[in-house]
């Protein structure tokens, strides 16, 4: 197996964790480009559903601001599972907070760990709580950076 090889293997796999963490495997991305195709088509509505509905830690508030939705469209969105597919930005930011998650999880041990540490504030975010820097993509950014490093062993 090539270096290419393997470096595209690894990334499979890692598609595969965070398409679980939305409650697909139709999507079938095993690359950045799939991926940016797959969110410029819309993510189905009910990949947004399965991500809040699974939280046991977080509030469905929270996750609100993460993903960018008011309540009213969360209720909308929730209703209408089988209409159109989210828009690329609901997408972008659904496949943002799975990643995260399934990063957190990998990092931390288990989900609810993960859902406590977004939960919480973090020294290494400036005591901010990383569900809230999720809100934008300056601030998940910074989320998974620190996540790379904590799996790392290193923190600056």
């Amino acid at each position: 197996m090539t270096a290419t090889q393997a470096s595209k293997a690894l990334a499979s796999g890692s598609y595969a964790r965070v398409q679980r963490a939305l409650g697909t495997k139709l999507m079938r991305i095993n690359s950045p480009i799939e991926l940016h195709e797959r969110i410029v088509e819309g993510f189905p509505r009910h990949t947004m559903v399965y991500l809040v509905e699974g939280f046991s830690v977080l509030k469905q508030d929270e996750s609100f601001k993460a993903l960018n939705v008011s309540s009213r469209t969360w209720h909308r969105i929730k209703a209408e599972q089988k209409a159109a597919p989210l828009d690329a930005d609901q997408s972008a930011r659904v496949w943002s907070l799975a990643e995260v998650l399934t990063k957190a999880t990998e990092v931390l041990g288990g989900k609810e760990e993960a859902e406590q540490w977004l939960a919480a504030p973090a020294i290494g975010l400036d005591s901010r709580r990383p569900i809230d820097l999720m809100a934008t993509p300056q601030g998940a950014e910074m989320v998974r950076t620190l996540l790379d490093q904590m799996a790392y062993g290193v923190y600056a």
